[in-house]
C-alpha cells in the first residue's frame, strides 16, 4: 500500500511540475505538499527525492526543496541527447516494432491531425492552451512508441533514466503560441513520414528523419524561449 501511494505521490508531484501548476523557482514544503495530497509526510518526501534525481527539483542547503529552472544548456544537452538516441531507436524500431505499436502510432497520427484541423479553424492560426496540451501528450506518447518499439533496453534506459522526453516536452507547456499552423502542418508531416518508414522497414530513413525532426524542434523550441526570456 505504501509503495502505490509513494508512487502516486511521485506522479502527481511530478505532474504539477511539468505542468506548471507548480511553478518554477516554488518551493517545496513537505507538510503543505502532504496536506494538499492527502497522504502522510513519507511518501512527499521520497516524491521529492525522485524528482531531484530526475533533474525537476533541486535541493538549497539551508532553504530547502525548489523547483527547478531549466537552463538553455540543460535543453541544449537534451535535445543533444535526444537526437542520438531517438535516431538510433527509430533505426532499430523499423527492424523490431510490432503490429500493435505501428497501429498506436496511427492512433497518435489521427490525433494530431485532428487538433492540426482545430488550429486551422482558429482566426490567429495559433495552438490554444488546451490544444497545445493535447499536443504535447501526443508528441510524447509518439516517441515513447518508437523508442519502446526498438525493443532495446539500453536505449530505454538512457531516455528513461534522464526522463528526455517528460522533460523537454514539460518545459513547453504553458507556451501555447509556439504552436503556429505552419510548425503543425510541418510536424504532422515529419511524424507522417517517420511512420511511414517504420512501416516499410526502413531503418536508414527513419534514423535520419528522426534526426531531423528533433534537431527541427531543438531550433524552434530554444529560439522561442530566448526571445521569451529576453522579452519579460
Amino acid at each position: 500500500m505504501q509503495d502505490t501511494l509513494s508512487e502516486k505521490t511521485y506522479r502527481e508531484l511530478r505532474r504539477k511540475v511539468l505542468t506548471g501548476e507548480l511553478e518554477t523557482g516554488a518551493q517545496l514544503v513537505n507538510r503543505t505538499l502532504a496536506q494538499e495530497l492527502k497522504v502522510s509526510l513519507a511518501p512527499v518526501r521520497e516524491a521529492i527525492h525522485r524528482l531531484a534525481t530526475d533533474g525537476l527539483v533541486e535541493h538549497v542547503p539551508g532553504a530547502g526543496a525548489f523547483v527547478r529552472r531549466s537552463s538553455l544548456q540543460d535543453l541544449e544537452e537534451l535535445y543533444v541527447l535526444r537526437e542520438a538516441v531517438e535516431s538510433c531507436a527509430a533505426a532499430e524500431a523499423a527492424r523490431n516494432i510490432a503490429q500493435n505499436q505501428l497501429d498506436a502510432l496511427e492512433e497518435v497520427l489521427a490525433e494530431f491531425t485532428a487538433v492540426l484541423s482545430r488550429i486551422r479553424r482558429e482566426k490567429a492560426r495559433l495552438a490554444t492552451d488546451g490544444m497545445f496540451e493535447h499536443w504535447l501528450d501526443c508528441e510524447e506518447r509518439f516517441h515513447q512508441i518508437v523508442v519502446e518499439g526498438a525493443r532495446n533496453r539500453l536505449l530505454a534506459k538512457v531516455i528513461e533514466d534522464h526522463k528526455a522526453l517528460g522533460r523537454v516536452f514539460g518545459v513547453q507547456r504553458h507556451r501555447a503560441a509556439i504552436l503556429t499552423l505552419t510548425l503543425a502542418e510541418e510536424t504532422c508531416r515529419d511524424h507522417a513520414a517517420i511512420a511511414a518508414a517504420l512501416r516499410d522497414r526502413d531503418a536508414d530513413t527513419a534514423r535520419r528523419l528522426m534526426s531531423d525532426h528533433i534537431r527541427k524542434g531543438r531550433k524552434t523550441v530554444l529560439e522561442h524561449i530566448r526571445r521569451h526570456r529576453s522579452d519579460s
